[in-house]
């Protein structure tokens, strides 16, 4: 009876999670070399915009910066101090979740099970390309070193499949960046309820959760093989809180805790460094480190989700902007 109270309270965490995920990487997440305040007393936290849904956030390297929500994608532009512009990117929506950047090209996974890509013009016009195969809710994306990329496909269904646990790799047409000419499933076991993704070197590291052994929250690594098959799956961190997404910094990984609306920095070996206060945000669904020109490299902007179904309230829908005090 435990063991099946447990697994529905962790279903029922899951439902509140399986649309906020991902890490937006453009090829490899980027390091910080400059101290960050990952807690509530050195910072402010700040409201940058409203963004329904609220879902995940990309810098491509020359600092432009995009954030899905489930209704659109949009470029973020600073317009004020404490405030961004928002141009959205698609005419139409399909529960947008993971973005990935591969060269100049733009790429929005959807909950619909779609492939969206856009060309970084001046004025990217984003458009289905891609039709996933046999994936319940397409989520966390990566960009490899070769340019394919690797999509988490869960936490649980969105699309009216069933639940299919794995990350697939996706690879593209040389000459092509929007024709995508293989999926593979890529990794089946090691995981049970993944959601966020990012890569550092050769390893990919994703959240996840377990019901045997129970996890409610647990940041796992995956190493790329020399051959471009998976290696093993190992455990870096367990957490009390169901997670969502993650990124690399120069400490090891920073970590959104969805569900007890928190921040963690984990040092390499997968230990707390510091966090911010529980609650202190609404439903974490992704953080990404500022990048010049529009921010600094020791703030941190973060999608606050809120609660899911809900894409207008003042709980969550919105990007946020958590800086340093001591300037």
């Amino acid at each position: 009876m435990r063991i099946w109270t447990t697994a529905l309270g962790l279903g029922a965490a899951l439902v509140l999670a399986a649309c906020g995920s991902d890490n937006g990487s453009p090829a490899e997440a980027q390091d910080t070399s400059v101290s960050l305040c990952v807690a509530s007393d050195c910072g402010e936290l700040l409201t940058l915009a409203a963004v329904p849904d609220a879902e995940n956030l990309l810098f491509t390297p020359d600092g432009r910066l995009f954030v899905s929500g489930g209704t659109n994608v949009f470029e973020a532009v600073r317009d004020g101090d404490t405030s961004v512009a928002l141009t959205a990117l698609s005419a139409t929506d399909c529960n947008f979740t993971g973005l990935a950047l591969r060269g100049r090209t733009l790429y929005a996974s959807c909950g619909s099970a779609e492939l969206y890509a856009a060309e970084l013009t001046a004025t990217p016009n984003l458009v289905p390309i891609y039709s996933y195969e046999n994936t319940a809710l397409p989520n966390g994306m990566a960009t490899g070193a070769d340019g394919s990329i690797y999509v988490i496909d869960g936490p649980l269904p969105g699309n009216g499949s069933l639940p299919s646990p794995k990350i697939v790799r996706l690879r593209f047409d040389p000459s092509d960046p929007l024709q995508v000419v293989e999926q593979t499933t890529w990794l089946a076991s090691g995981l049970q309820f993944p959601n966020g993704l990012v890569r550092r070197g050769e390893l990919l590291y994703f959240t996840d959760s377990a019901l045997l052994p129970v996890e409610l929250g647990a940041v796992r690594s995956v190493p790329i093989l020399p051959d471009g098959s998976a290696g093993a799956v190992q455990t870096v961190a367990t957490f009390t809180s169901l997670l969502d997404d993650l990124t690399t910094v120069a400490e090891g990984l920073l970590v959104t805790e969805y569900l007890s609306g928190r921040l963690v920095l984990l040092d390499a070996a997968g230990l707390e460094i510091s966090a911010t206060d529980v609650g202190g945000l609404s439903f974490p669904s992704s953080v990404i480190v500022g990048q010049p020109p529009m921010f600094q490299p020791d703030e941190l902007l973060i999608t606050e989700k809120g609660v899911l179904g809900d894409t207008a309230s003042a709980v969550g829908n919105r990007l946020s902007l958590l800086r340093p005090t001591d300037r």
